[in-house]
């Protein structure tokens, strides 16, 4: 019997129970077993009850039957239901499968619940968890003793072991390669592994992960290729590898997924995951992209998602877990799926129910000293102010307090689901944000903001999620609720501004662009207030702009768009949204073109000094553009990355997406829906040459580029700083000469302008890379 410090790093289902693997305060690695039996529920007629026996009986499933009783969440109703449980965890899925064949989904409760999860609900710990932990002569934890909480704000973090994997050349994606060429560093190291000789590089790699032992192999593309590659080499030459901590389990996979969501199609990587280690894939995490590990522990240990699941889920997943632990602990029973439809509303309320946050339209142009006011979590805050949860809104019991325009009621007795999970959340940014300001070395201030962010993501999705149609505690009304107390605080901000003398430039949703002629930071600080006290959300002053620009529409010169928008700050910051400096679709070239122009503006303070910076502008266009035009671009600075919305042979049309995902399906390397790729433009016409666009991977020097097409890319961009001032795209042709009907360069020469492009481009001729430059 021992009892060690430690926290609880991994955990994962095995037919006895869970395995867990803790790292002491030194270091040390310890793994131990704890006995667990998850279960789920079935809410059946009792002349169903036999049929489970019976059904149990026939497929041998290691389950045992009893009664239990339980809250429904909606009606707050107890209900008497049959309690199914699985005493080999790793076979909960099998088992919960094969009843789903023979009774109704709406029967099923807490069956979705990864067996994982439900241990951490059940016991109430958490990744990373800092504790006292007992563990017996034979390996099986005893007992243990917190001292740690999920939603602490400071707690202790043990430095990990990280060794980094990934392809040998940065903005390489494995995919694209036919050789493997796997780099890991460690310890300030650098290592090569190449397929040349397969059984050496794994008999090496085994070696390297002997002597690093690392906690966390960290890697760029290991879900989609370098893993799987890797695993399959092992198999093939039947040389086991030493990922797992745990020789007697095996990696822990899941398929590739393309699915529809927000108006597009987005790709997921399957994931493949690690017993006792964390395989973490940087190209397939958005919460490691966005906060780091700083970020993925804030959320792991308030989801209760393992560390390694929780960095490839999304945040809807991790917010839905704190609601599901939060049912668990409450004894609240959780539906499988989604029970909740839509109400029936006559025209006239779906009229007023249907529509979203409140937005004006910007003055279009340029103005001077223009102050931005943000609402802080605006959308959480108010779900939580007003206790807006799928179980509040339109309760059975209290008909008093309502919605605005709405008229739907809240309940006032008790407390929801949503503002709940929430609470912690709103009070852990807060936090994290003053610690931020208040940090004294760098290192202080990126922590925290790294939290923060992370919880900010969050807070974003908790209110799409109210409305999502797959949302266990989702509904419609509530999600409409949010967006009219929403539109009601936003117009009470902009009366309030009004009485008190500030003209409104802009809105949009939780935040406002006011102008009062001598205004300064105090008379805005003080409005923040005024505002505060009539709408119960904390708003505070986000800067005051000497200059902010709303361009037009691309589609319409004679409309502004609301969130698109550049201005700089008095103490001295750009900030940009929406244009082509900040859009990941747009060239590096025309990127860096905008961005020069910007910069002749950072002098200015106000319009007639922008106004005056023109010259320099139009002398920087012309000397891009000639570069451009002669062919002295380098070819890496002008990929466009997009997404393809379906499979390469399902396209009719001949976009530059279709020729482009076709070339590469044809190439021999095929493309799932939601998938990135990257081109070069030859002749978007297509009139000169049959390939409008070439892929990346396959594009040679003397393939060229459409200097028109680039050209016109580059002076829409310009465009959408002078436009105010009468210069638009076609004005600038004619202003700089510029010939738009150019014969195109048969060779385009490359310039690199360092040598890591020069070997990135000499990759790029051999037709085996593909870069991410255009991000």
């Amino acid at each position: 019997m021992k009892t060690i410090k430690a926290w609880l790093f991994d955990l994962y289902p095995t037919t006895e129970g869970m395995t867990l693997w803790l790292i002491d305060e030194e270091g040390k690695k310890h793994c131990c077993r704890d006995r667990f039996v998850p279960s789920f529920y079935l809410h059946l007629r009792p002349h169903e009850i036999e049929r489970v026996k019976a059904l149990g009986r026939k497929y041998h499933l290691p389950i045992s039957i009893t009664r239990a009783q339980k809250t429904e969440l909606y009606t707050g109703e107890a209900l008497e239901v049959l309690e199914v449980n699985v005493h080999q965890p790793t076979q909960l899925q099998q088992v919960v499968w094969t009843f789903e064949r023979f009774f109704p989904h709406f029967a099923f409760f807490n069956s979705d619940i990864p067996a994982a999860q439900m241990y951490l609900y059940h016991t109430r710990l958490f990744p990373l968890a800092y504790g006292e932990y007992t563990i017996d002569e034979n390996g099986w934890l005893s007992g243990f003793l917190i001292n740690d909480r999920p939603d602490a704000l400071e707690y202790p973090c043990r430095q990990l072991t990280v060794m980094s994997g990934r392809n040998r050349h940065e903005t390489v994606a494995p995919k694209y390669q036919r050789v493997l060429q796997f780099e890991i560093s460690y310890d300030g190291s650098s290592y090569l592994l190449e397929q040349e000789d397969p059984v050496e590089a794994l008999q090496t790699l085994n070696w390297h992960l002997q002597r690093c032992d690392p906690d966390v192999i960290l890697t760029d593309w290991g879900d989609a290729s370098l893993m799987p590659l890797l695993r399959s080499l092992s198999e093939k030459f039947k040389i086991p590898l030493l990922f797992n901590r745990d020789p007697d389990v095996g990696y822990f996979t899941t398929r590739e997924s393309s699915y529809f969501t927000y108006g597009k199609i987005v790709h997921k990587d399957g994931a493949f995951e690690l017993a006792g280690r964390w395989h973490l894939d940087a190209q397939n995490s958005f919460i490691m992209d966005e906060s780091d590990f700083e970020g993925l522990f804030e959320l792991a240990r308030l989801t209760q998602i393992p560390v390694q699941h929780q960095a490839r889920t999304t945040i809807g997943t991790g917010l839905s877990s704190m609601q599901l632990s939060w049912a668990y602990r409450n004894n609240i029973l959780i539906p499988a799926k989604k029970r909740e439809p839509e109400e029936f509303k006559p025209a006239s309320t779906l009229l007023l129910s249907d529509r979203g946050g409140l937005i004006f339209q910007p003055i279009m142009g340029y103005h001077e000293d223009v102050a931005e006011l943000d609402f802080a979590s605006m959308y959480p805050s108010l779900m939580e102010m007003h206790n807006i949860s799928p179980e509040t809104v339109n309760c059975r019991c209290c008909h008093n307090r309502k919605v605005p325009e709405l008229g739907y009621t809240i309940c006032e007795k008790k407390r929801g689901i949503v503002p709940e999970t929430l609470k912690p959340i709103l009070a852990k940014r807060a936090y994290y944000k003053r610690k931020k300001r208040e940090a004294t070395s760098p290192s202080e201030r990126t922590k925290y903001d790294r939290r923060q962010n992370a919880l900010k993501w969050m807070l974003v999705t908790c209110f799409g999620y109210l409305g999502y149609k797959n949302a266990r505690y989702g509904k419609i009304e509530a999600h409409e609720a949010v967006n009219a107390f929403s539109r009601e605080a936003l117009l009470t901000a902009k009366e309030i501004a009004e009485v008190n003398g500030f003209t409104l430039i802009h809105g949009i949703v939780d935040c406002l662009w006011l102008k009062r002629e001598g205004a300064t930071e105090v008379d805005y600080e003080e409005l923040c207030k005024k505002i505060k006290a009539a709408v119960g959300v904390d708003i505070t002053l986000e800067g005051i702009y000497s200059w902010i620009l709303f361009p037009a529409s691309k589609m319409d010169p004679l409309t502004s768009v609301a969130n698109r928008y550049v201005g700089w700050y008095r103490h001295g910051e750009l900030k940009v949204r929406g244009i082509e400096v900040r859009r990941r679709d747009t060239p590096l070239f025309v990127k860096k073109v905008q961005a020069a122009a910007l910069e002749c503006f950072t002098d200015a303070q106000n319009i007639e000094e922008i106004r005056a910076a023109i010259p320099a502008i139009l002398r920087t266009v012309d000397y891009y553009i000639h570069d451009l035009q002669e062919g002295r671009v380098n070819p890496l600075e002008l990929v466009i990355r997009r997404q393809i919305s379906q499979e390469p042979n399902a396209y009719v049309n001949e976009s530059l997406n279709a020729v482009v995902a076709k070339a590469i399906e044809e190439a021999g390397i095929h493309l799932s829906p939601g998938e990135m790729i990257e081109y070069i433009i030859l002749d978007h016409t297509g009139k000169k040459k049959l390939e409008k666009a070439k892929p990346l991977a396959l594009y040679d020097l003397a393939d060229g580029y459409d200097v028109e097409k680039y050209t016109e890319l580059t002076l829409k961009a310009i465009e959408t700083l002078l436009q105010p001032f009468g210069y638009d795209a076609q004005t600038l042709v004619e202003l700089l000469g510029i010939k738009t009907a150019k014969k195109k360069p048969d060779a385009a020469p490359c310039s690199p302008s360092s040598a890591a492009s020069e070997e990135l481009f000499t990759l790029i001729l051999s037709g085996r890379t593909v870069s991410s430059i255009g991000q």
